[in-house]
């Protein structure tokens, strides 16, 4: 699996305009045919940022799934209005691919879609916090490990090193895969 991660760190009284214009996208995603589910997921850390994550199953696959969005005329035409209007709420972003490391996976392998909340630790070699480990082609690790509730999230945070984050994931912030919706309808649903 390939994990794409796209952060962006919002600027200081943005979070009302962003959110405004990141749900509308999500809802033009259902209604337009969005074709490859995203999971958005905002720090609960201070730090004012929103992480994206798609998941791919091959390495050929961002570029077949990057081929489907240019062919929907309608879907791009407002993924770009509404990357142009956020523009001006945020800094630079960053984006890395990472590819799954099985071999250092510690517990169940994490999927998109799993846990309302994630804990992400960000490790240049071995990772503290126990959970599945992506690894970017520089050799930065990202070790994802799902919780159900926040001080679970918190309490795995707290075991993990220095560069780690709490994330709370937005259903009204992605895109999500029926059966990701089919794991925890309540929380889909909303």
């Amino acid at each position: 699996m390939i994990l794409q991660i796209y952060r962006e760190r919002l600027k200081p009284g943005a979070d009302a305009s962003y959110h405004a214009i990141e749900e509308e996208t999500a809802r033009l995603a259902v209604a337009l045919g969005c074709p490859h589910a995203y999971l958005g997921a905002e720090s609960l850390d201070g730090l004012n940022e929103v992480w994206w994550f798609n998941a791919y199953a091959s390495p050929d696959e961002p570029q077949r799934v990057a081929a489907q969005y240019a062919a929907n005329t309608e879907w791009m035409a407002a993924l770009v209005r509404n990357s142009e209007r956020k523009a001006s709420l945020t800094r630079d972003p960053v984006e890395v691919f990472a590819a799954l490391r099985r071999d250092l996976t510690r517990g169940d392998p994490w999927t998109p879609g799993r846990g309302r909340f994630l804990t992400v630790e960000i490790a240049s070699g071995d990772a503290r916090l126990a959970g599945t480990v992506f690894e970017a082609s520089d050799g930065t690790r990202y070790v994802i490990a799902p919780a159900q509730t926040r001080a679970d999230a918190d309490a795995a945070r707290a075991a993990a090193g220095a560069e780690s984050f709490t994330l709370a994931v937005r259903p009204t912030l992605s895109f999500p895969a029926p059966d990701w919706i089919a794991t925890d309808e309540a929380f889909w649903q909303r």
